[in-house]
């Protein structure tokens, strides 16, 4: 392999760091999202239909970054005809901000499930800004690979 193809050592680097520390990040997210959806799931089997939970959380990766989104949940058709089907609405997180407006998300919250909410949002707000970071970090580096690379070629 010639030099001209190989990446900075120190870029390349700096990547596979950043790239790890998402990994990690991703899942931390998911174990909260799990954390969530199990306490939900065994809550709701004790529950109304009224009373079960709508709200879902699901970190979603996309390419150098990810996103955490909660979802309201609702169910159409029968299940004993077979015709049972889930729907799943994204909830809008504000823009420029890395956690969900508390309103929004507690007026969609059962009042059981409203400290389990809180204290997920909670955990998320600093995972979506680190994560927010990262991907910034990890385009300034591409940026920093291609630019040098171009540079080689000249």
């Amino acid at each position: 392999m010639s030099n001209m193809n190989r990446k900075s050592p120190s870029v390349e680097d700096a990547l596979d760091s950043l790239r790890f520390r998402l990994g990690d990040l991703l899942r931390n997210a998911e174990a909260l999202c799990d954390q969530h959806f199990e306490f939900v799931m065994a809550q709701n089997k004790r529950r109304t239909w009224a009373e079960r939970s709508i709200l879902y959380a699901r970190p979603r990766a996309r390419d150098n970054t990810f996103a955490i989104n909660w979802f309201e949940v609702r169910w159409y058709g029968a299940n004993s005809s077979k015709t049972r089907r889930m729907e799943k609405k994204v909830i809008i997180k504000p823009k420029n901000k890395h956690g969900y407006n508390k309103e929004t998300l507690l007026k969609r919250a059962q009042y059981w499930e409203v400290d389990m909410v809180t204290h997920v949002e909670e955990e998320l707000i600093p995972i979506r800004k680190e994560v927010s970071f990262i991907a910034k970090a990890i385009g300034q580096l591409n940026h920093i690979e291609n630019t040098c690379r171009l540079v080689q070629m000249n």
